[in-house]
């Protein structure tokens, strides 16, 4: 593994000199390249941009996904309760595209239900009896 390390400002300290943070100021900003990818066994990820990194780490699509807007388009979640969003009928979003579910807090005739989008309209999904141990 090659690493390479430049100053731009072409100052030279000699042992036995101090180094302080006035000092290490007037050496300006360093420039450090990696001339070969470090491998992961190695701690780095053998890649030369953040795009072969995350496919040598195995990370998919969520890893670069706003934590507000995660599209999830295949596995399972468990171990996690999901909260459906809450509306009341006046203001449920539109049903498209089909197969989202909400939680409406007067949508069946005045009741609380869970509904399901057909991608036209919202269903009321049966709530049967109240679970019991």
């Amino acid at each position: 593994m090659a690493i390479s390390a430049s100053v731009t400002r072409g100052f030279t300290y000699s042992v036995g000199v101090e180094l302080s943070p006035a000092n290490l100021n007037e050496l300006g900003t360093p420039a450090v390249s990696v001339a070969t990818p470090i491998s992961i066994a190695n701690g780095g990820t053998n890649a030369t941009s953040a795009g072969a990194a995350r496919t040598n780490l195995g990370l998919g699509t969520i890893a670069t996904q706003a934590s507000d807007a995660v599209a999830l388009t295949g596995g399972t979640i468990s171990g996690s309760i999901m909260t459906l969003p809450s509306y009341a009928v006046s203001g449920v979003p539109s049903a498209s595209p089909a197969g989202q579910l909400i939680y409406v807090t007067d949508g069946n005739s005045g009741a609380a239900t869970v509904a399901c989008s057909d991608g036209s309209n919202w269903k009321v999904v049966a709530l049967g009896a109240t679970i019991s141990t």
